[in-house]
């Protein structure tokens, strides 16, 4: 293999299996010689500049990169499509979208194209060997284009996993925040009700449950609260916790706590809070998510104690 091809296969791989007629070009292959290679199927054209070695598996984030590649301009995989590469949802989209600067709609796209005039080189990342756009990004990017529980969702698990703090959404915005500019209205009220929040959840439930409280009439409980004894030996770590009523809170999602060693820590953790005279309230998914009201009358009780 002489270098031009090995440095093809290089970039290709690179690429999740495909390449584009301009990064051919550039290594010295002649046009004629793309050309021969699709007539005689040792390449497949999957747009009209991009291409695959035929007969290869096309899994789909594959045929995101090729989607992307297809771009003459500035672009990156967008929107629900980045939110499931960034592992923000498990929900894989059923249309590959793209963002770019500047969009000609040709007769052999398959994926939805949106034009952005506010795209930089610095909202993009590589993710899978494809440009996808920034964290920060794609959350505001779905504010115009997606359901607010989606929106709410792909937030929450993306601060779970720290792929960007509030903050980070807050820039974007008041950078390219602008008359017209649709999705602003939606993520910004959830970015700024999070920039309220003191500490990071770890769970689906209780970004549930923060949820329920921040949007009723009882305050803010402590996420994450760090219990220790007089001489400062660790004890546990709650959920959430009300400090000045010496109250631990721990929610009990479907897929935690079930096996035998994990209860036998909870109970453990429960009796030494209850030795330090801290009461433990627990709080089920099913209480938190089909029960908001009982679950606020008792957090109400709680803090009118």
């Amino acid at each position: 293999m002489d270098n031009r091809e090995h440095r093809l296969a290089e970039i290709t791989a690179a690429q999740r299996g495909v390449f584009t007629l301009s990064q051919a070009l550039e290594l010295g292959f002649p046009r004629r010689t793309i050309a021969g290679r699709v007539a005689s199927g040792r390449y497949e054209s999957r747009y009209p500049t991009v291409f695959c070695l035929a007969g290869a598996e096309s899994p789909w984030i594959q045929e995101v990169s090729a989607a992307v590649l297809s771009r003459s301009a500035l672009a990156a995989a967008s929107h629900k499509t980045a939110a499931h590469i960034w592992g923000m949802t498990s929900m894989r989209p059923k249309t590959i979208e793209v963002v770019t600067r500047r969009h000609r709609r040709t007769k052999r796209d398959n994926f939805t194209v949106r034009e952005s005039k506010d795209l930089r080189l610095r909202h993009i990342e590589k993710m899978d060997g494809v440009d996808v756009t920034s964290a920060a990004r794609t959350v505001a990017d779905l504010g115009a284009s997606a359901p607010i529980w989606y929106v709410e969702a792909c937030v929450d698990t993306g601060l779970r996993k720290g792929l960007f703090v509030p903050a980070d959404v807050k820039v974007f915005l008041d950078q390219v925040a602008r008359k017209g500019r649709n999705g602003v209205g939606t993520i910004r009220p959830i970015i700024e009700a999070r920039l309220d929040w003191n500490a990071r959840t770890e769970s689906a439930l209780e970004d549930r449950f923060r949820t329920l409280v921040a949007s009723s009439y009882v305050p803010m409980p402590v996420a994450q609260f760090v219990l220790r004894e007089p001489d400062g030996t660790f004890v546990c770590r709650a959920d959430f916790a009300y400090p000045e009523r010496r109250v631990l809170i721990e929610l009990d999602g479907e897929a935690y706590h079930v096996d035998r060693k994990s209860f036998q820590t909870d109970r453990l953790k429960q009796n030494r809070a209850h030795s330090l005279g801290w009461v433990v309230y627990r709080f089920t998914w099913d209480q938190v998510v089909n029960e908001p009201d009982l679950t606020i009358d008792i957090l109400a009780s709680i803090c009118s104690t």
